[in-house]
Parts: C-alpha cells; sequence; structure tokens
C-alpha cells in the first residue's frame, strides 16, 4: 500500500491498482507553498471521495475530479447539497451522518462523527491583518459557498492495517478503535501543535503523519512548523513515530 500527501489535508490511498482519494484540493493561489503541480485530472482511476467537511480547501476541486472518474463521494448530507448545486450528479454522491461505513474495492471505511477545529482570538486577529488586502479573492472561497456541514474523519482499512484520517483538529469523543497510522491535522489555532499532539496521545498510533500544515492559500493560510509539534509529542512522552510526508511524494506502508 501507498500513501501520497496531495497537500493541506488531501491524500491518495493506492493499494495495486486501486485509489481511493481524502480530502483531495488542488487549486491553490499562486502563493501557494509547497507548490502543487498536480490537477483534478490527473487521477482518472480514483474508485471513491472521502470528504471531511466542506470548506474549499477540502472540497473546491471534487466536481472536476467527478467529471474525470467514476468515484463516487462520501461526505456529509449538507456538502452532497452542496457538491449537487455545483454540477456533482445525486447518483455519485453517498450522504454519511456518522457511524455508516462503506466498501469500495481493497477499502473498507467508516465516517466518525467529529466537529471542527475552534479558532482562538489571536489567530482570527492576526489572520484578518494578513487578509484586509485581499478580502475580493477571499470572497471567492468563502464559507457560504463551501459551507462545512457535519464534520467527518475517516477509519479506513485496507491490506490489514488501519488508518485514522482527521481532516480538523476536533474530536469530541473517543475513536474506540485500533489505529496504525494517525493521519492528523496540523492547522487552525495558534496552540494547534499542543491540540495535535493530544489528539495523538488519545487515539495512540504507532505512526503519525502530519498534514495540512502547509501555506496552502495565503494569506489566509499560514505554514505551521512541525518541529514545534514533534517537540509537544515528546513533552508529553509520547513514542509514536512521525513521518512527514513531502507533497505528491509516495510513502509505502
Amino acid at each position: 500500500m501507498r500513501l501520497r500527501w496531495l497537500g493541506t489535508a488531501g491524500f491518495e490511498i493506492l493499494s495495486g491498482p486501486h485509489s481511493l482519494l481524502i480530502d483531495p484540493y488542488f487549486t491553490r493561489n499562486p502563493r501557494s507553498d509547497p507548490v502543487q503541480k498536480l490537477s483534478p485530472g490527473d487521477f482518472p482511476g480514483a474508485e471513491a471521495v472521502l470528504l471531511t467537511h466542506g470548506h474549499f480547501d477540502h472540497a473546491y476541486d471534487v466536481p472536476a475530479i467527478v467529471e474525470s472518474t467514476k468515484a463516487a463521494v462520501f461526505a456529509s448530507p449538507l456538502v452532497c447539497q452542496s457538491l449537487a448545486a455545483r454540477g456533482v450528479p445525486w447518483n455519485r454522491l453517498r450522504p454519511h451522518w456518522g457511524g455508516e461505513t462503506g466498501e469500495v474495492g481493497p477499502f473498507r471505511f467508516t465516517s466518525v462523527p467529529a466537529r471542527h477545529v475552534t479558532f482562538d482570538v489571536p489567530l482570527v486577529l492576526s489572520t484578518a491583518r494578513r487578509c484586509l488586502p485581499c478580502l475580493k479573492e477571499l470572497a471567492g472561497v468563502s464559507t457560504t459557498k463551501y459551507p462545512c456541514g457535519q464534520v467527518l474523519a475517516w477509519y479506513i482499512e485496507v491490506e490489514g492495517k488501519r488508518l485514522f484520517h482527521m481532516g480538523s483538529a476536533c474530536l469530541p469523543w473517543d475513536l474506540n478503535a485500533e489505529v496504525d497510522v494517525f493521519l492528523v491535522p496540523v492547522q487552525g489555532r495558534t496552540d494547534i501543535c499542543e491540540v495535535a499532539a493530544d489528539l495523538v496521545r488519545r487515539v495512540k498510533p504507532p505512526l503519525v503523519i502530519p498534514h495540512h500544515h502547509d501555506d496552502f492559500f495565503p494569506p489566509l493560510s499560514r505554514f505551521i512548523d512541525l518541529g514545534d509539534f514533534e517537540a509537544e509529542l515528546r513533552r508529553r512522552g509520547i513514542q509514536a513515530r512521525v513521518r512527514v510526508p513531502a507533497i505528491n511524494e509516495p510513502i509505502e506502508l
């Protein structure tokens, strides 16, 4: 099995010829870092798309992906409605409220009810200052156009391994499932490294792959130093191995 980080919270999981996408987002602005050279048309074999929520940096490119593949999209009902309004056929949408299971090819997955991280006041103020000159650009990716909907995390089983992916860093209850690989988001608060480390402590995986730490849409986003995240893990005595992904580079699991 191979895993590719696609930037932000996006991943492709490959098992033999089978491909599953999570939160695939490619249409960044020219100031993003790192640069994403792939596009929605580069995944013709994708069989399923799992979405954690409907914000633009998770769901913007899904209509284009559906148009170029046979993939079904698994997301919360409100996100499915939003995608239908953007042209995704209803027969390609699979609404999940949380707790349902699905199976596509070798992938078996379960949606886990979660919540969006709560932005703290210092982050809101600093982001607002950076964004004031760019309000016209940012209006096109607002939450009115890309509503969050019910946030879902995804528990995925494939090739005897158990992966847990979160697209935003708030899990209000315990997972109650064993996890081999935890894909943990590190974005959304000034203390996000502490928040993410606490999630790792609760999930207890042997391997952690951080994501969403990139500067994906400046000035709305910011780069997160993952050295701080790893320091928080050590401070808590967490022994999980951390694998920092490089964009679009496959990781063998």
